[in-house]
This record gives C-alpha cells, sequence and structure tokens, in this order.
C-alpha cells in the first residue's frame, strides 16, 4: 500500500526532540543534534511550515517552490520514520532542500542530507545525497530525490533523516566531535513510502489464490461433466 507523505493536512506546528509526530500511517519520531543527545537535553528540532507564507521563516532562510505544508529539520536535529503498524516499508521518493541559516549565502555544496535505515534483519545501510544549489534568484529550491542505486529496493523497519555540513577540512560532519553549529537544516516533502507484506502475508495471499484456482477448476470439471451427461 502506497502512501505520499505531504504534510498538507497538518496544520503549522513546532516540535522538540523525543515528540513524534502521527501521519498517514506513519510515526515521525524528532531526533536531537548530537550535544544535546550526549547531554540527555531536549531541543527544538522539528517544523510543519507553510510554504506559501513569507512569515513561516522569519530567522533561517527557507526553501522556495513548496506549494504547501512542508516538514523542516532544524538545528542539526534528525527525524526517524517507521510504521504506526510497525510493518515494513520502502522508500521510492521524496522531495528536499537545504535550509540555510541567513539568506544571501553564496552559491555552494554545503552539506548533504544523510538516510539510515534500518533493514528487517536488524542490518543498517546508508547513503547520502547533495543538497541542491541556489536559483538564479538565490534562494534554495526543493528537488527530488533520485534514488539512488538500489536504495529503494530495501524494506525497512526505520529510516532516519539528518544532514550534515562540510567543515575547513571538507569532511561532511554533524556529530559531538565535529558539531554543524545548527547549521545542519533540511525540508522534506512528497515523501513516497509503500508498506511491505510480511512473508506470511504472501504465503496467505497464494493459499488464497490457490484455493480459489482449486475451486474454479472443480467448478469447470463438474460444468464439463455435467454437459457429457446432458448430451449422452
Amino acid at each position: 500500500m502506497a502512501d505520499v507523505i505531504s504534510f498538507d493536512s497538518l496544520r503549522p506546528d513546532i516540535y522538540a526532540s523525543g515528540q513524534t509526530l502521527n501521519t498517514s500511517s506513519y510515526n515521525l519520531l524528532f531526533l536531537a543534534d548530537p550535544t544535546t543527545a550526549a547531554g540527555g537535553g531536549v531541543s527544538g528540532v522539528g517544523a510543519i511550515l507553510d510554504g506559501r507564507a513569507a512569515s513561516s521563516c522569519d530567522i533561517a532562510a527557507c526553501p522556495q517552490g513548496g506549494t504547501g505544508n512542508y516538514l523542516a529539520i532544524l538545528n542539526d536535529g534528525g527525524v526517524n520514520f517507521s510504521r504506526a503498524d510497525h510493518q515494513a516499508f520502502s522508500l521510492t521518493g521524496f522531495d528536499y532542500s537545504f535550509i540555510a541559516p541567513i539568506s544571501g549565502l553564496p552559491n555552494q555544496n554545503w552539506g548533504q542530507l544523510q538516510l539510515s535505515g534500518t533493514l528487517t534483519n536488524g542490518q543498517v545501510i546508508n547513503t547520502s545525497l547533495a543538497f541542491p544549489g541556489q536559483g538564479s534568484d538565490g534562494n534554495y529550491y526543493f528537488q527530488s530525490a533520485s534514488l539512488l542505486s538500489g536504495f529503494s529496493n530495501y524494506a525497512f523497519t526505520g529510516l532516519t533523516f539528518n544532514a550534515c555540513i562540510f567543515n575547513e577540512s571538507g569532511i561532511c560532519s554533524n556529530s559531538l566531535d565535529f558539531p554543524a553549529f545548527n547549521q545542519g537544516q533540511f525540508a522534506l516533502d512528497n515523501i513516497n513510502v509503500s508498506a511491505v507484506p510480511e512473508p506470511s502475508t504472501y504465503l496467505l495471499l497464494l493459499a488464497g489464490l490457490g484455493a480459489i484456482g482449486m475451486v474454479s477448476r472443480r467448478r469447470a470439471a463438474k460444468a464439463v461433466a455435467t454437459a457429457t451427461v446432458q448430451g449422452a
């Protein structure tokens, strides 16, 4: 069953680390930045913003091109997606953008969006995407993610998004030892996810199809036998 999480049905709001947002059969758990998490604290890291309202971003330089609400992850935080029914799911695409800490920054690759997925066997796989650059007007815009040699073929039990920022050594970091200083910020929208049935569900489906086929064959055989008797 496919879902597109667009956030348009939600009212604008803000979220602290440790809070969970429930939408479209999915739980979104907001995660603190590494420094706050290490100290056991709570920080403001999430927001539902209206891309049509200029007042949504009075501080940061929020992305342009949104047609409705979107999810903003701020202050070096992250967000983890999982299904409310604990079923596995796949990711087939999403829109994303960099949220610059201030407007007017020079156009360059400031950092990357990082994805970390936990598979049904407990294995963790990671990938990253460069943030889209600025438009000709100096603003950052949403861009559709191109996934990602095989990443969209996996079944996840959990999927975390966060961001890293390149430091002076060219290392993209957002960690306790190498913090991003509240510049690891990004926006997500139109997240395409699909539930992946358990193997037992497939077996039940196949068993049901087999039973239907058996009943159909019996009916067909009975019809042939009846026709033969009547024609004798």
